[in-house]
Order: structure tokens, then C-alpha cells, then sequence
């Protein structure tokens, strides 16, 4: 879709229709989806446009190209006729009117951590679906915990959901953990900080790089938290399985639980990316006696 009339205009080496540059309806519709930002520049960063040039944008003293028309609209999720609507008009539409919804339901929007978990739909898109989480138990020493995170989109940011589920070897008492937090992609690593829901005890953060560029299968990273039983804090190795965007949540919870090392259930692979026990918690973490 293009802008009415705009074949009938002169167009500049660029691709640019210079009766559009200086608009005063565009330029204020746009600053108007920039005021809902965390800030200008995160939104560039975002788009993949330059700060500078974006500036421009805004004052008017240029038009983006079709290449970075496009990136804005993809970006603000709106239609290119919205961009030239009088502002008046714009600023009742709908797009005005979900933005100001979602502006009042984003997760932390007042606190401090709010930057770091905002505008990261984009960057995270291909990582959203269902993971098998891995890593070595503190709790009980030996053993390999398998839980299931499912990360989803919301409201401009993205959101972990994370089940914990085993029985004691010893005397059989179930224990169940759920965890719900958010997700953001920082200097090329993941990181996830999520709240203990039912004990409300606890905060686990676990950071992760992907393996591989072109598929998505296994990530590695660190976990730490604090540990179910005796409290003490640890950090153990992690691996995530990607399942997929569309997985089967019911059959990969089955999969949730408490596991021997050497367990021929557990992927090889994840096996093999964890290694021995590599748990380290209590004083030990810390390299003194508390």
C-alpha cells in the first residue's frame, strides 16, 4: 500500500517523494508511537535504522525510504495510510487506543528493571515456544531436574512461564515449583528472571546463549537460585531443549521430573552438555563460611 496520490509526485534519487518530506501529520504521528517507548534510540535499535536518520523522521527534514517505511510499520505494527491520517484523527484510532492499553498493563512498566525487558518481541521472536529445561539438582545431590518454560509474547514484552515437578527418592513427597517472570536479549545472551509463584520464596535467574545461528535446539547456560529444601543458594549448569512454538504442552509434561544422570530418557546430547555434577551451592559459592 502507498500513500494516495504519491506516483503523481516527484521523487528523489533516494526513493523519496519530496512533497512528503516536512508532513506535518506524519511527523507528529509518529513522535506520538515513539512517545509509548522506553526510548527513541531502543526503538532504532529495534528497527534496524539509524538514530540520526530516524531524528529526521520526526523534524520532518526528511522521509524514510520504502526499506525503512516498511521496518517502521512492521515495528509499530501499523498500516502505511494510518501514518498519514490527521493527527487528530490518529491520535483517536486504534492503534493509539492499544497502545495506550498495553502501555497500562506492561509487566515492571515503573520499575527499574523495566528497560531491560522492554521492546524484546523482536529480538526474541524466534526463541518464543516450549523448552525442556535441564540442570543439575542441588537439592538433591546427583541428580538431573528436568522442568518445562514456555516463553510467550505479551504486551510488547516477553513473558516465562516455568513448572517444576518431582517426588523425593527417599520418602516420596512431591514437590511442585511454578515460576513465571520475563525474558530479555542483552549483548547476544538471554536472560531470564522469574518469581517462585507458589511459595513466593524465591527469585531464579538463568542465562543462556544460543548454539547455533541457523537452527534452534539446544541452549546452554547457568542457573541460580535457591535451593527447595534447605534454602541455601547454588548455580548448576542448564541446557534448554527447544520443543517448539506449537508443542504439545500436556505430553512435554510428562517429561518433568527427577533423573539419574545416566538415564537413557534424558537426550544424549543434554547429557553430554552437562556433564558431571556441576552444582556449586551453600558457603561454597561464595568461597567462605557464612
Amino acid at each position: 500500500m502507498v500513500k494516495p496520490e504519491a506516483s503523481k509526485t516527484e521523487t528523489s534519487k533516494t526513493g523519496t517523494s519530496k512533497s512528503e518530506i516536512g508532513e506535518p501529520d506524519f511527523c507528529e504521528n509518529l513522535r506520538l508511537l515513539c512517545s509509548f517507548e522506553a526510548s527513541v534510540s531502543e526503538a532504532c535499535r529495534a528497527m534496524g535504522i539509524n538514530r540520526q536518520q530516524f531524528s529526521k523522521y520526526l523534524s520532518g527534514t526528511s522521509t524514510p525510504s520504502h526499506k525503512n517505511m516498511r521496518k517502521i510499520c512492521d515495528y509499530f505494527e501499523v498500516r502505511l495510510a494510518d501514518l498519514y491520517l490527521p493527527h487528530d484523527e490518529f491520535q483517536l484510532s486504534d492503534v493509539i487506543t492499544q497502545r495506550q492499553e498495553k502501555s497500562k498493563n506492561t509487566s515492571f512498566s515503573h520499575s527499574p528493571l523495566s528497560k531491560a525487558f522492554q521492546g524484546q518481541t523482536r529480538p526474541l521472536s524466534k526463541y518464543l515456544g516450549a523448552y525442556l529445561s535441564y540442570f543439575h539438582s542441588f537439592s538433591w545431590k546427583g541428580k538431573i531436574l528436568c522442568a518445562l518454560t514456555v516463553l510467550t509474547e505479551k504486551n510488547g514484552t516477553v513473558e516465562s512461564k516455568t513448572i517444576e515437578r518431582c517426588r523425593d527418592p527417599e520418602d516420596n513427597t512431591l514437590f511442585l515449583s511454578k515460576y513465571a517472570g520475563q525474558a530479555a536479549w542483552l549483548g547476544n545472551r538471554i536472560f531470564v528472571v522469574e518469581y517462585q509463584e507458589l511459595a513466593k520464596d524465591a527469585i531464579v535467574e538463568t542465562v543462556l546463549y544460543p548454539m547455533s545461528r541457523s537452527r534452534l535446539t539446544y541452549m546452554r547456560g547457568v542457573t541460580f537460585g535457591v535451593s527447595s529444601q534447605r534454602r541455601h543458594p547454588y548455580m548448576a549448569k542448564s541446557v534448554w531443549k527447544y520443543l517448539g512454538p506449537n508443542a504439545d504442552l500436556k505430553e512435554a509434561l510428562k517429561m518433568v521430573g527427577l533423573y539419574d544422570p545416566e538415564s537413557r530418557i534424558i537426550d544424549p546430547q543434554v547429557r553430554k552438555y552437562l556433564g558431571n555434577s556441576q552444582v556449586i551451592g551453600g558457603s561454597d559459592i561464595f568461597n567462605f563460611e557464612l
